[in-house]
């Protein structure tokens, strides 16, 4: 009885690809012979398979990610206005430890786990290019995001942003005023230790003046830089008094935590009706004969008794950079999009099926739009 563990998910390899494990046994030429793979989360099996050889080198091959993604939760969000949002775990949240167990069966007998090990495995999405190479180790103590540095925000509102770390972090605020001079710094003395080495942040306006104090991000702020440590900064621009009322929309970027798009344009709301009917007659009988009529009131031959309406809201986005073409595919790709409105958090679905990916060079300056289906259906009075 003898595997070999060939080879096996390195480095920090995605849930949402594959996630491929390759094996051989000197047993293989034995009646009715079968690998056995089994894959624990937490001490609990998930799932047993038993495999044929591949019939051309007879090796066996098994893809983990299928059962591992069944392990991984979103629910760990809730949007706060406040700095430190979250803390995902590596337990199901932002990445996963399963043990795999390799045996054999054959002559009618199963031999369970001859080779073992444990592989974690992060929920961050496999890029088009470069598959299987680049994985999420070039973030480290960086912004876990593909977003450009430099972001335009307003007042009062909300601005999510991950980051990713090995090391307890700092969090640091400079405000400068119109004339580009530095009004203040700010620093968080508290600190901040993550065991899973990522955390959700809030950089809007209203999150660091919850930390820091309500007048330290305010209309005589341009913009702030945020960072921690030492580490890269963002820059937030302020926007004040916009023609439009602008909207914000919260999704699950690449790297499987949350970012904020921010359109900035004019938006509208539409409706969509189905309605219910049946038909009955229009007229009544009585003594004095046949009446359409109950005083000057017709009757109705068509009863609308149910009128279902659904709802979608489409937003524009002020001319995007090429780097912010790129990100903003991302929001269209999301699997889970807030649309936030009078401080509430809408979940939505963008209607759109195709993206170009577009570049100033060759489309020149073009807005962003987005449909968004809410997932708010109402009705109307049922009669």
């Amino acid at each position: 009885m003898a595997i070999t563990n060939i080879a096996y998910p390195s480095g920090e390899p995605t849930v949402q690809d594959a996630l491929w494990h390759t094996f051989s046994s000197s047993n293989v030429a034995a009646s009715d012979f079968k690998y056995v793979f089994d894959i624990y989360v937490g001490g609990t099996q998930q799932v047993r398979v038993k495999l044929f050889a591949e019939p051309s080198n007879n090796i066996g091959y098994f893809d983990a990610a299928p059962t591992v993604r069944n392990t991984f939760t979103y629910q760990w969000f809730t949007p706060v206005s406040e700095v430190y949002v979250a803390q995902p775990n590596a337990s199901g949240e932002i990445a996963q430890t399963y043990q795999y167990r390799i045996g054999e069966e054959y002559s009618g007998v199963t031999y369970l786990n001859l080779a073992s090990g444990n592989v974690t495995a992060y929920n961050w999405a496999a890029p088009l290019f470069k598959r299987f190479i680049e994985d999420s180790t070039s973030k480290l103590n960086k912004w876990f995001t593909n977003r450009p540095s430099t972001i335009k925000a307003g007042l009062g509102e909300n601005l999510f942003i991950p980051f990713k770390t090995n090391t307890a972090i700092t969090f640091k605020v400079d405000t400068y005023n119109y004339s580009n001079v530095l009004i203040n710094n700010y620093v968080d003395s508290s600190g901040l230790t993550t065991a899973a080495g990522y955390v959700q942040c809030n950089i809007g306006s209203v999150a660091i003046n919850t930390l820091f104090g309500s007048s330290v991000v305010n209309d005589g702020v341009k913009y702030y830089d945020v960072w921690f440590n030492s580490l890269d900064k963002i820059r937030v621009y302020l926007e004040c008094n916009p023609k439009y009322n602008a909207y914000n929309l919260h999704f699950i970027n690449q790297w499987g935590m949350y970012d904020t798009a921010r359109f900035d344009l004019v938006s509208k709301l539409t409706m969509d009706i189905e309605r219910k009917t049946f038909m009955q007659r229009d007229y009544s009988f009585g003594a004095g004969g046949v009446s359409y009529q109950t005083s000057n009131v017709y009757n109705e031959s068509k009863v609308n008794y149910l009128n279902k309406k659904d709802f979608t809201q489409k937003l524009t986005m002020n001319a995007p950079s090429d780097a912010e073409w790129e990100w903003l595919a991302e929001l269209v790709t999301s699997p889970k999009i807030f649309f936030e409105k009078d401080g509430y958090f809408y979940p939505v679905t963008i209607k759109s099926t195709n993206y170009e990916f577009k570049k100033y060079v060759n489309n020149r300056l073009q807005v962003f739009e987005v449909e968004l289906e809410l997932s708010q259906t109402r009705y109307s009075h049922l009669r």
